[in-house]
């Protein structure tokens, strides 16, 4: 069942719907589709909650305008906006909601796009209803309150107990769905754009002069703002990323079967090519490529800024760990130490033989 809100006071426009609605349900040979209808921007605030798969919204609303409900959900709710309007005077699509325009597209079109949406999941997952508020709920219950003295204490005691339990929560959620979840998507290795403009670990650049893509792999704790709201550390150190296709060119060097350079492709992707490149996978979010761990350099924050361009991608944290790991790993090899070891092994087993001698004397 589809519950949709249509935010519309031309009422030629509301019965077009409505009849869409009806062909629609009939089609499908039950009702699956339901349209409540507000006329006015007011009856639009009192009706829309988090049970709708979506609403539809008019800019031009008489004296109101319909970018007014749009600026409520977005910073109350989450539910799916399509905007319908002949004046498409909204900075809505910077937001990634879809525009029709009157005239254009006709409602159906409108009304089986916000149902794809619907059913990717997305606003099951963290809608006012879904299921990370029944994982909260969960682990409220179970988890947190029945400490809650703990952290009365730590409150008394001058910790900043909001922030700390915001930490403390988000562990327990990614703790509950670790073993409810199928193997990762590529496009869950990134997060865009970061949440943050400041310089963390994990950030992918730009340089302004060459397009030279890098990762910054600075510790986080180097990166931490001090007070005077400056980094701690003094240069900031990242990896630069080779371009997929010339690493996969190399891979596939010299290898005739097209079997044998899938296994290599393969190889590298699970990062088993070579212990100084890191995969990075392509996808929508991000063009990919390869962390190349012996191509590394430091710039100060100053040099760093005028560098490079603002961050719009970054690996996520899960990740990122993975990544330090392995160049952490890289830079602290170091071969076995070369000793006389047939001597020592000789030494060894005579002294072993010698023993039992004794022992049996």
């Amino acid at each position: 069942m589809y519950k949709f809100l249509l935010v519309e006071d031309s009422l030629s426009d509301v019965e077009a719907f409505q009849t869409t609605i009806k062909r629609m349900n009939r089609g499908n040979g039950q009702t699956i589709y339901e349209l409540v209808i507000a006329e006015s921007v007011d009856k639009a605030m009192e009706m829309i909650d988090s049970t709708y798969n979506g609403a539809i919204i008019d800019i031009n609303l008489g004296e109101h305008s319909g970018n007014e409900v749009i600026h409520m959900i977005t910073e109350k709710l989450r539910v799916p906006i399509a905007i319908f309007t002949g004046t498409p005077d909204t900075s809505a699509d910077s937001l990634g909601i879809p525009i029709y325009k009157k005239g254009e597209a006709n409602q159906e079109e409108i009304v089986t796009e916000l149902c794809e949406i619907s059913d990717t999941g997305l606003f099951s997952v963290i809608s006012g209803v879904g299921i990370i508020e029944e994982a909260m709920t969960k682990i409220f219950w179970n988890n947190l309150y029945p400490q809650i003295n703990i952290w009365k204490l730590k409150k008394s005691q001058g910790v900043d107990t909001e922030k700390v339990l915001l930490r403390y929560v988000v562990s327990h959620i990614q703790e509950l769905i670790d073993t409810e979840v199928p193997a990762y998507e590529t496009e869950e290795m990134y997060i865009k754009p970061p949440v943050t403009n400041e310089i963390r670990t994990g950030g992918i650049y730009t340089s302004k002069r060459d397009s030279m893509s890098c990762i910054v792999l600075s510790p986080p704790c180097d990166l931490a703002i001090r007070a005077d709201g400056k980094p701690k550390t003094d240069r900031i150190l990242v990896c630069e990323i080779d371009d997929n296709d010339s690493v996969v060119s190399i891979i596939t060097s010299g290898i005739e079967k097209k079997d044998k350079k899938i296994k290599a492709i393969e190889k590298a992707l699970k990062n088993n090519y070579s212990d100084y490149y890191h995969w990075l996978p392509r996808n929508d979010i991000y063009q990919g490529g390869y962390i190349n761990f012996r191509k590394v350099i430091t710039y100060s924050p100053e040099d760093f800024a005028k560098e490079f361009e603002k961050s719009e991608v970054k690996v996520q944290e899960f990740f990122v760990k993975s990544i330090l790991n392995r160049f952490s790993a890289y830079y602290a090899r170091q071969g076995q130490p070369d000793f006389k070891f047939k001597d020592e092994s000789k030494h060894i087993f005579e002294n072993a033989v010698c023993l039992e001698g004794k022992s049996s004397n």
